[in-house]
């Protein structure tokens, strides 16, 4: 049962329970209220009660007969996942990979129809992606390119120091204009279809942690690019959605490669650097990599259903967030003064002192 529909059913017990039973202390703030506010009271809970069972009916869906969908990053993860599920539901799907000929991209094959169609893209070479759009027109037939979904990401869980501009240049690259090249590609596709746009963003481009300044930069990007085209593109019936997760466990999330990550830009940045922060705050900012990987959340279906709704549904939401405490979490994170989230997030990534700070007073000014 969904949270939603939890909560509604929730509110209509307590409204039955407090009109027929006024337990306390219902009932010592239902008698100090005039009787006009109590209705109000049961009317606003039925309301909210009534929207919230409304939200969860399944809706109307189109049909996948003679549509066909582009999908980039299908090697692992919520491509891969989201492949497979539309594959299935009767969608010819083309499924962009990276390394067509690895265990990732044959084993969608072997789990697929022959309605989907292998595509080698790399969305940072505009050769490869013009190559991709060439390959749907020439095995699209009948079929209409109904939708395109952007997925294809790297991520970096480093601080910007030891952040090489290089790696912020590569997360740009991949996850920003990537997204660009293929979107502009297919865009002459989706106005024959009146088709959309689904863009895979984070929550990360809503708010930024510590260490995750270029991922986050790059997700801002996203989001601001879809909704200057969701807006550009209302005049050709065309949707625009994005997708924003919180932390799930993908491959973009493994403890290992994002650790060797942070050691190699380590290891390349400038020893005065280094010095100022030292090998105690490296090691421990590793430990706390570890942790925040650790609370990645492992349902991807989650992810993955919304993905499924923005593609299927005739009248889809501007933006997803899967899992109702990351929505809840965006939303007071997003309505704080700064310097509240600020303490917030220090207290969720704690850090030891740095140690061209440990000699120095507490009081002594740090810029």
């Amino acid at each position: 049962m969904k949270f939603r529909t939890c909560v509604a059913l929730i509110l209509l017990n307590i409204i039955a329970v407090v009109y027929m039973y006024r337990p306390w202390p219902f009932s010592v703030v239902l008698e100090s209220l005039a009787s006009t506010s109590e209705l109000y009271f049961y009317v606003a809970l039925l309301i909210i009660s009534v929207v919230l069972l409304w939200s969860t009916i399944p809706k109307p869906r189109v049909d996948p007969a003679n549509k066909a969908v582009f999908i980039t990053g299908c090697d692992s993860g919520f491509g891969h996942e989201l492949a497979v599920r539309l594959d299935r539901m009767g969608y010819h799907v083309f499924a962009g990979c990276l390394a067509p000929d690895r265990e990732g991209a044959k084993s969608l094959k072997d789990a697929a129809s022959d309605r989907l169609h292998i595509v080698p893209i790399d969305v940072t070479d505009d050769f490869q992606v013009l190559q991709a759009v060439k390959y749907v027109k020439d095995h699209i037939g009948e079929n209409q390119l109904w939708a395109i979904v952007n997925n294809a990401g790297v991520a970096a869980f480093c601080e910007i120091e030891w952040c090489s501009v290089q790696e912020f240049q590569k997360i740009m690259d991949v996850n920003v204009f990537g997204t660009v090249r293929v979107t502009k590609g297919f865009l002459p596709l989706l106005r024959q279809s009146e088709g959309r746009v689904i863009n895979v963003a984070s929550l990360a481009g809503r708010f930024t942690l510590p260490a995750f300044a270029a991922y986050s930069m790059s997700k801002k990007a996203c989001i601001s690019f879809s909704d200057a085209l969701r807006q550009e593109m209302r005049k050709f019936n065309i949707k625009v959605i994005t997708i924003e997760p919180g932390l799930y466990k993908t491959p973009i999330t493994y403890e290992n490669y994002l650790i060797d990550r942070n050691r190699k830009s380590w290891a390349e940045t400038p020893t005065d650097v280094r010095a100022d922060y030292g090998e105690e705050y490296f090691d421990a900012f590793l430990k706390q990599v570890t942790i925040s990987l650790k609370q990645a959340r492992p349902n991807v279906m989650e992810v993955v259903d919304n993905m499924i709704e923005a593609v299927c549904t005739k009248n889809p939401s501007y933006r997803y967030v899967p899992y109702w405490r990351y929505r809840l979490r965006a939303f007071i994170i997003s309505n704080l003064p700064v310097y509240l989230s600020d303490k917030l997030f220090a207290a969720r990534f704690p850090v030891i002192q740095p140690e061209s700070r440990k000699s120095k007073s507490p009081k002594t000014p740090t810029s």
